[in-house]
């Protein structure tokens, strides 16, 4: 199931029971971790508890034999370090403490989880029990340390109480791992919360939204993003690198704990569904952004010591980390990129693998293979080498992989200038801003990671697999996950040659570690190339079941242009057709079949077709005679002429699909029977970069075959604007490469209104529905630094705004450039032209015109304005409503907006007039989904004109 469409896996849960939750799965891995101690300490079978009971009974008899004092004595060498008593009284009260009272109030509570079992909060109250017992000989032991209570000495012995004479007292592995399984159960609490009881943070949550937007002085702390476009992420990841040339563990550990924090991300991301405060393009629980960071913190600094051996350079590495992660976290408040919990879940989260991974790294065994590690201990060197090459197969492996990395970097390189990186087609997010830096860098990393193998090949191919699998992911911004798989393979070759040759220097184990490693990296080179890919290709809500009709004589067709007396039909035939027209009946079948004249078929297969003379206010049923033989599939469809003076109308508005979707909301569209769908831009997502009508043709057949598409196109008539990814590259304007393509394939493939800019011009454009103006505008093709519009545009859209407002009753003017915006120089919405912006507000507020309303595309969202925020002069605004995404990830673009803001994917929106004739009319802006759901309605009454 799509992401976007699952439903909250703990939505049907009382949220009164769900505080039990918790205590019943500690309460089972307590009874678990008991009968293990249990039998460890009644039957031995515990392979260290019989190695424990054995050194401490081998070492008391020593001790009574050389100096006859009573053997029991002797039994206080096996005790642990006294922190760890401490810790464990501590943990173990604190469990007792939680599961009596969990159990307790659930078993006397009404509707409680465990109301009326009595052998369950029995149960739950004998793990309470055991558990205060353990804590009460942990505490004796702590305060009675290093002289325990006689009675205590036996169990140091036949218990974990104790430990052997000659083991390590280290207290710092033991803190270690008592603070990452802290940490880690309280991520695991934090998680539950917010996913079955978010009420209890909601008040939290809703007031940092609502206050850190007004903090301006927080959004400038984003540059110093860890993360972010400052190359502060792969300094430090680069420098993780390089400790393996002291410490082979430090950047293995970091390779797991980045995995493991990915894919806990991934995991928590389909676990938790929940959207951020402002939108946005995925779901924003946890913050997998604060998880990295703090990933970094934790090792970065470790490296450092390693590498220099100075623990105040990695305290002052720490500590700026830390830093610019605090102000990173604070950014994303600020601009409502998540919310607290998401950040606080990712910290935890974040904080519990770093801390596992120090843990890990505390136990000196991990570094025996170490060259100069501050770790290191002395060791024996086990079997070295899994797999055995000859001399001259290790020399040309290793020449292969030398030469294999220069030719693999100037092989991207020219793609690069030839092909382009590839970037989000969106132009938002990691994609627009930091996707083609990041790529240049991490090739320069690439050729950092060559530089190192030649002296130390292991350090080498970790810097050349890690950048590999990060390249290898960024591809799936543009290409298939497959093809991602194989980018990061050329990069992960020459490093698996670096890895054959230092493996004949290595044990067994550390050869595990490097095939786990390596496991790792692909296996986060495809889950994050499938999340990219789905996030930017995928379907962002649930397909259609409309089905797939078979080619007769007809490819795709749709109708638009329709007027009071006639309608045009473009339609593109199957190979070999050579002549077509059209027959067209009212669907009531109460007056004569018309045909259009007999047209010619292009080469390109494509025919428009004009029907004249029909009545107003008709439903007409349409098909396409190819060759004299009509067609009976995808040639057959409907539409109804415009009315002739006052009528009642529903119009459909939606914009931002993604190339070819097949999504429900176009059922949705369909389903309420609009008299006419109005496109506000963004069609398809092809983002055409080349002067070439075949791809524009390419593209619009991807939309139009399209099942669910395709039997709306045969159903409703259409009127179309085009935005910047259905007219050419991510914002492109006048000076993009495909202007004149992209205005030819339109004038041949739309079926339009007639285009005041000429057919090779602007594809502005103006009709009228009964006492209702629509006005199209071109946002685009005529777009420079100076102006949205162009001039010519400019001054028609001025005059065609106040004759209209005078001659009609209502004026929709559809702009599919965000109006609503801060005015900001370099913006991609009017925000960016606040000028031109200023000057037709003042047209329209000096012109008195009180009846128009506007309907925008682009933003990724449905929203709503009454006018308070829409005027940018002296006189009032004028409502507005937002009809977006059809089928593209949620997003927020300007604002505010007085009906709020309501991102997400499978939206359009609806005007409906009610308009009987008399001396007002009624108009409804609503914002829906494509289950049906209205999601923001505004309704007003305006004078009739």
């Amino acid at each position: 199931m799509n992401r976007k469409a699952r439903e909250d896996w703990l939505s049907d849960l009382d949220i009164t029971r769900t505080h039990i939750f918790v205590p019943a799965i500690m309460s089972a891995g307590i009874l678990i971790s008991l009968f293990t101690l249990v039998r460890d300490a009644l039957h031995g079978r515990n392979r260290r508890g019989h190695s424990r009971r054995a050194a401490l009974e081998a070492h008391a008899t020593a001790h009574h034999v050389l100096t006859g004092e009573p053997a029991h004595r002797a039994l206080a060498a096996g005790l642990r370090p006294r922190a760890g008593y401490l810790l464990a009284a501590l943990s173990s009260a604190g469990f007792a403490v939680y599961v009596a009272i969990g159990a307790t109030a659930n078993y006397f509570r009404p509707n409680g989880f465990v109301e009326n079992i009595v052998w369950l909060w029995a149960a739950s109250l004998g793990v309470s029990m055991a558990l205060s017992v353990v804590a009460a000989v942990c505490a004796v032991a702590f305060l009675r340390w290093p002289k325990p209570a006689r009675w205590q000495l036996p169990l140091l012995a036949h218990s974990p109480l104790g430990q052997p004479p000659t083991a390590p007292r280290v207290v710092s592995v033991l803190l270690l791992g008592w603070a990452a399984a802290l940490t880690g159960a309280a991520a695991a609490i934090f998680t539950f919360v917010v996913a079955g009881a978010p009420h209890r943070l909601a008040a939290v949550d809703a007031w940092v939204a609502a206050t850190a937007p007004g903090l301006d002085g927080l959004a400038g702390l984003g540059v110093f993003d860890p993360l972010g476009p400052l190359p502060v992420y792969l300094a430090a990841v680069a420098v993780i690198g390089l400790a393996a040339v002291r410490c082979t563990a430090v950047p293995v550990a970091y390779v797991i704990a980045a995995a493991v924090g990915l894919l806990l991300d991934v995991g928590l991301d389909l676990l938790v569904p929940r959207d951020r405060p402002v939108g946005g393009a995925a779901d924003s629980f946890p913050s997998g952004h604060e998880v990295q960071a703090l990933l970094l913190i934790g090792f970065a600094p470790m490296a450092l010591l390693v590498l220099t051996r100075r623990a105040w350079l990695a305290w002052a590495g720490a500590a700026l980390l830390a830093a610019v992660a605090v102000a990173a976290g604070l950014t994303s408040l600020q601009t409502g990129a998540h919310w607290w919990s998401d950040m606080t879940a990712g910290a935890l989260w974040g904080a519990a693998a770093a801390l596992t991974g120090w843990w890990a790294l505390a136990y000196p065994r991990w570094h025996r293979h170490c060259g100069d590690c501050p770790l290191s201990v002395p060791h024996h060197p086990g079997a070295t080498g899994l797999l055995r090459l000859p001399w001259r197969v290790e020399h040309t492996v290793r020449w292969a992989a030398r030469i294999w990395v220069p030719i693999t970097v100037a092989g991207f390189g020219a793609l690069a200038l030839v092909v382009g990186l590839p970037a989000n087609p969106e132009g938002d997010g990691v994609g627009g801003r930091v996707a083609g830096p990041l790529q240049l860098a991490l090739l320069g990393l690439v050729a950092v990671g060559w530089l190192v193998a030649l002296r130390w090949e292991a350090a080498g191919a970790l810097l050349l697999a890690l950048a590999g699998s990060v390249l290898g992911t960024l591809a799936a911004l543009a290409y298939h996950p497959l093809v991602s798989l194989a980018v990061a393979l050329v990069f992960l070759a020459p490093a698996v040659g670096f890895w054959l040759v230092w493996q004949h220097r290595r044990t067994l184990r550390a050869i595990a570690v490097l095939a786990v490693s390596t496991t790792l990296l692909l296996s986060g080179t495809w889950v994050g190339a499938l999340t990219i890919y789905d996030r930017y290709y995928g379907p962002a809500h649930p397909a259609s079941t409309a089905p797939i009709l078979p080619v007769d004589r007809v490819v795709w067709s749709w109708a638009g242009g329709v007027t009071t007396e006639s309608a045009v039909v473009v339609a593109k035939l199957a190979e070999g057709a050579r002549r077509a027209r059209l027959g067209i009946a009212p669907s009531a079948g109460a007056a004569p079949v018309r045909s259009s004249p007999e047209e010619v078929v292009g080469a390109d297969g494509v025919v428009r077709m004009v029907a004249v003379g029909l009545a107003p206010g008709t439903a007409y049923r349409y098909e396409i005679e190819v060759d004299g033989v009509a067609d009976a599939s995808r040639g057959v469809g409907e539409l109804r002429t415009a009315p002739d003076g006052p009528a009642s109308m529903t119009v459909a508005f939606g914009g931002c699909a993604r190339t070819g979707s097949n999504g429900a909301v176009f059922d949705a569209i369909r389903a309420i029977r609009p008299d006419l769908y109005v496109i506000t831009g963004d069609v398809h997502y092809g983002n055409p970069a080349e002067n070439d009508v075949e791809r524009f043709a390419s593209l619009y057949g991807r939309v139009l075959t399209a099942p669910a598409q395709a039997a709306l196109y045969r159903s409703v008539p259409v009127a179309y604007v085009w935005d910047d990814h259905d007219y050419g590259p991510n914002d492109a304007d006048a000076s993009a490469p495909t202007r004149q393509a992209a205005r030819a394939a339109y004038a041949r493939h739309v079926p339009h209104y007639p285009l005041a800019g000429g057919a090779d011009g602007t594809i502005h454009q103006a009709f009228t529905i009964g006492r209702v103006r629509f006005v199209l505008t071109d946002t685009r093709s005529e777009r420079t630094a100076a102006t949205m519009l162009g001039k010519q545009q400019l001054a028609w859209l001025q005059r065609e705004l106040v004759t209209a407002s005078r001659s009609h009753a209502l004026v929709v003017w559809v702009n599919p450039a965000p109006w609503v915006a801060p005015a900001s120089p370099g913006r991609d919405d009017w925000g960016g032209y606040p000028d031109e912006r200023a000057r037709l507000a003042a047209t329209i507020a000096g012109a008195g015109v009180r009846n128009l309303v506007m309907v925008s595309g682009d933003a990724h969202m449905v929203a709503v304005d009454d006018g308070t925020n829409t005027g940018y002069s002296d006189g009032p605004g004028f409502p507005l409503l937002h009809a977006a995404a059809l089928d593209r990830p949620g997003g927020v673009k300007g604002g505010p907006y007085s009906g709020g803001v309501f991102p997400g994917a499978g939206q359009f929106g609806t005007v409906s007039v009610t308009d009987t004739g008399g001396s007002s009319i009624e108009v409804t802006l609503t914002g829906r989904d494509w289950r049906g759901t209205v999601l923001v309605q505004q309704r007003f009454t305006l004078p009739a004109r």
